[in-house]
């Protein structure tokens, strides 16, 4: 069974079973900065918070989105903003993207007012990094609230400078396994869609070629996009993690020899971009083909005022509607997610599903330490 229908299959269990009853957000009534109140209650509902005004809660209000990422040229960063630009104009609020990075976007909103005066907009590395280990319990989804999901881009991928002896991952490991004195260092993050991805490579490889071969995957941890394409200009990484959007200006024609790339195995299928797929270069996890889009979706803090969470849900829904959004999303090859999609029940029990499948490569890969 595929993944993709592995989550399809938990999605339609868990919301059978109410699985997702813990995952953030119950919370009690919190006031916006005007001093008003909205809604509170035990259970979360998508329909629109009951304003008596008819306006939205953060209408003319400056609302902060945090990403955990530090860069502004990455997907993360295109996708948050293209959420708050829309979502702004919905609710008329003011909004404005800071890329603070994981760690400190995590912990921001974990201390958060439940207001919406500061959203989160992120993906799976958001609990990723607390599966992994790499940030503390307390950001656990349990201990948050979880949003609408917002966007899907199936095009993190694997990038090599043009010239390398192989066009994917699994031609990758045939050249390391011909070459006995050769190794690969790939530049990922740790906590993130790239450890995850990296590490099912290199369980793959050892499954593959046995533990020699793979012993010679090495693991570069850290770094922005625009850090990770400079260790591969300067022949400090073999082999970078990064987003097709971010890096696809440098396979084109023309492009200087020095800084030219190529790039393979996405994470999803990326329609349209002629790059092969994890899933297509017969990449597998406990014998199925790998398939883990990376998943944006809205984190907010525990206590989150129900009602205005109602009112943003709603928003993102008519937003997730909206053809110029579809268009722009699209323009860059990412997955508009629908109404559907954008449910807060639908989205709880996605992203709780996806997490599930994550803690089940986590529990048999190695360690950041044996793979550095």
């Amino acid at each position: 069974m595929k993944f993709k229908k592995l989550i399809a299959l938990l999605l339609s269990a868990s919301m059978a079973v109410g699985l997702l009853a813990g995952c953030g957000g119950t919370g009690g009534t919190s006031s916006t900065p005007s001093g008003s109140e909205t809604g509170s209650g035990t259970e979360e509902s998508s329909a629109p918070a009951d304003n008596a005004s008819g306006e939205s809660s953060l209408k003319g209000k400056r609302v902060r989105v945090v990403i955990g990422s530090t860069s502004t040229g990455g997907d993360s960063y295109m996708i948050a903003d293209m959420v708050t630009r829309y979502l702004g104009e919905e609710m008329g609020f003011n909004g404005k993207v800071d890329a603070i990075g994981n760690a400190q976007a995590l912990d921001t909103i974990s201390k958060a007012k439940g207001d919406g005066t500061t959203i989160m907009m992120f993906h799976d590395m958001a609990y990723l990094s607390v599966l992994f280990g790499a940030v503390g319990e307390q950001y656990s989804l349990d201990n948050l609230t979880v949003g609408p999901r917002i966007g899907i881009n199936p095009g993190g991928c694997f990038v090599a400078p043009a010239d390398a002896p192989y066009n994917n991952l699994s031609e990758a490991a045939q050249w390391l396994a011909d070459n006995p004195d050769a190794t690969i260092t790939v530049n990922i993050e740790s906590g993130s869609a790239s450890h995850l991805d990296f590490v099912v490579w290199y369980m793959w490889v050892q499954e593959q070629y046995g533990d020699e071969v793979a012993s010679r995957v090495r693991a570069l941890v850290g770094g922005t996009t625009d850090e990770k394409k400079q260790r591969l200009w300067d022949g400090n990484a073999d082999i970078i993690y990064a987003d097709y959007s971010s890096c696809v200006e440098f396979t084109k024609e023309g492009v200087d020899a020095q800084l030219a790339m190529k790039l393979f195995d996405t994470c999803g299928d990326l329609e349209g971009s002629g790059v092969i797929s994890m899933e297509e270069d017969g990449i597998t996890f406990n014998g199925e083909p790998f398939v883990f889009d990376k998943d944006f979706f809205m984190l907010f803090p525990q206590d989150m005022d129900e009602g205005i969470l109602n009112e943003i849900t709603a928003a993102m829904q008519k937003v997730s509607e909206n053809p110029e959004f579809q268009a722009e999303m699209a323009n860059l090859l990412y997955s508009n997610v629908t109404a559907e999609d954008a449910d807060l029940e639908a989205s709880r029990a996605f992203i709780e599903n996806k997490a599930a499948i994550a803690q089940e490569i986590i529990d048999v890969a190695p360690t950041l330490d044996e793979l550095t």
